[in-house]
């Protein structure tokens, strides 16, 4: 790692990585390559060990995912948004002694988790348990460490220790397919250990934690990064429940096929979301920082969002050529789908530059709010019309449900910050 430091910290670079499109593509970057990695590890597992072993891999990431999100309790948004407020009391120290003492609370929790699936459904072994806790604790530590170099503006760290992972998790996933030792848990201890190690190398990188930063922990400021991070941690959840809980409401009502065939429409637009998240992103972190003001990360939001419209344009009329040539006839159905999911995407969109704004300058607790209501009528308006119109329902039901959450997100984030004199 230290190789790729010194090649991305070097002279000429860091001056332009300081300016706000070069901050933007070391995040897009580190999305990139996450991105990237993901599919590599799924070619690799998938491939070998099949339909059943992917799926106990997906149930690992998501039990090891949620479990962090809840016991995180919003503290990796929280935090972030106190390091990065100039003077604020809350540091880098706080942050990272409530993590290590929520730790053994997130180990409870997917321990209890993995058992109760276990012993109904799906009988997995104690490796396999252990590896599923493993993964839960590794996660809410990388996350945590990640908003902690994100608050301190530390996008180079942060995209090296990514880089990072993934050399190492493929690397490692490829010498064990080599030796004939890839298995489930192989797989998921694996992914594991290198969201620990970076998780770690990422806190001991310079000036991120003073000494002795578990005696100087102050109690007030967790009680603070707690009672923030509420808003955002139920916000978040019901963002990602909406966000998933169509393919499961239609692999129960339509089926398989019809799960394939959305899932492949949605490839294209959710691909492409991490071009608004990164922008987005970089601009919250420079207006919570006091760098930029709310009316020019307003105007560069606006921006962001019409580039993003003609891009999601383009990529549906080439989604809409390819999706046949590349999945087969098969999936020809698909590309109606396309359409309207491109729709959805760009209100998605929407919401997403409001939140920047929202994080930028809006009061913590404000955050959640309109991911909570918008999430609440996705997840209705699924439960009503894909069991009605099958996947054009989910569709549809993606188009008024991200209608909803980007109008509510506007009048919201325009109410929060006239009240904070934002704007």
């Amino acid at each position: 790692m230290r190789i790729v430091t010194q090649w991305i910290g070097g002279g000429r670079f860091t001056g332009w990585s300081g300016r706000t499109r070069g901050e933007a593509v070391l995040v897009l970057a580190t999305r990139a390559v996450t991105a990237g990695s993901g599919v590599i590890f799924v070619l690799l597992t998938a491939r070998h060990l099949g339909p059943t072993g992917r799926g106990e891999i997906t149930i690992a990431f998501t039990i090891a995912y949620i479990t962090a999100h809840l016991v995180s309790l919003g503290t990796t948004t929280s935090g972030r948004i106190h390091l990065l407020a100039p003077n604020d009391p809350v540091t880098a120290n706080d942050f990272c002694s409530l993590t290590v003492a929520l730790l053994p609370f997130q180990g409870a929790l997917a321990t209890v988790v993995i058992g109760v699936l276990s012993w109904t459904t799906l009988h997995t072994t104690t490796s396999f348990m252990l590896a599923v806790i493993g993964l839960s604790t590794a996660t809410m530590m990388f996350r945590s460490a990640v908003s902690v170099l994100y608050g301190l503006r530390r996008y180079r760290e942060v995209l090296v220790a990514e880089t990072g992972i993934a050399v190492l998790e493929v690397g490692t996933l490829t010498l064990l397919l080599a030796t004939g030792r890839l298995t489930t848990t192989t797989a998921v201890t694996t992914m594991a250990i290198g969201s620990a190690l970076c998780a770690v190398w990422l806190v001991r990188q310079p000036d991120v934690l003073k000494r002795g930063w578990r005696d100087n922990a102050s109690m007030a400021n967790w009680r603070t990064l707690i009672v923030d991070g509420v808003s955002p941690m139920v916000g978040g959840l019901l963002f990602f429940l909406a966000l998933r809980i169509d393919r499961l409401i239609l692999a129960i009502v339509a089926g398989a096929d019809s799960v394939g065939l959305y899932t492949v429409a949605l490839a294209f637009p959710e691909t492409l979301r991490i071009l608004p998240m990164a922008v987005g992103q970089v601009m919250a972190d420079r207006g919570r920082s006091g760098i930029d003001s709310a009316a020019l990360v307003r105007m560069r939001g606006r921006l962001a969002v019409m580039g993003y419209f003609l891009i999601l344009g383009i990529a549906t009329m080439v989604g809409w050529f390819l999706l046949p040539m590349v999945f087969g006839e098969g999936f020809r159905e698909a590309r109606d789908v396309l359409v309207i999911v491109t729709v959805a995407e760009a209100f998605l969109s929407v919401h997403l530059m409001q939140q920047v704004l929202l994080i930028g300058f809006g009061r913590p607790r404000s955050i959640g709010v309109p991911t909570t209501v918008g999430g609440v009528v996705v997840i209705v308006l699924d439960l009503v019309m894909i069991p009605a119109w099958g996947i054009h329902g989910a569709a549809w039901a993606a188009v008024v449900g991200y209608g909803v959450l980007s109008l509510m997100s506007v009048l919201w984030t325009g109410r929060n910050l006239t009240k904070t004199n934002a704007i």
